[in-house]
């Protein structure tokens, strides 16, 4: 995976749009409520499974970490070991929409914060 710094940053920005397109068709439907895309466009919201599946067959990208909201959506990152990335949440109601997407994902080992650390 290429450092941080070597991305172009039009190439990013441009990500966003052609993800959004790429993932609706891939799973088939678009639909304008909802979180807003990552390309500021209408959503590609879908079932979990048509979701995953889809980021998984076209970008490679897998689960990688999540995390349950207030409200009782979850959050989650999709990654590739190639860098590219996209965020969703699902909705309590089943919905899942990407809300970000872009490139030079990096994992990174959590500290523990905390007393005697």
């Amino acid at each position: 995976m290429k450092p941080i710094k070597e991305y172009n940053k039009t190439a990013v920005a441009r990500t966003g749009v052609v993800r959004a397109g790429v993932l609706a068709l891939s799973i088939g439907m678009i639909t304008f409520a909802g979180i807003a895309s990552a390309a500021d466009g209408p959503n590609t919201c879908a079932s979990r499974d048509k979701v995953v599946r889809a980021l998984s067959d076209v970008y490679a990208e897998n689960p990688v970490s999540l995390g349950l909201t207030e409200e009782g959506a979850v959050i989650e990152v999709m990654a590739s070991s190639e860098g590219s990335f996209t965020i969703v949440i699902t909705h309590p109601n089943g919905l899942t929409c990407p809300i970000a997407a872009g490139t030079a994902w990096q994992s990174i080992t959590a500290k523990i914060m905390g007393d005697g650390v």
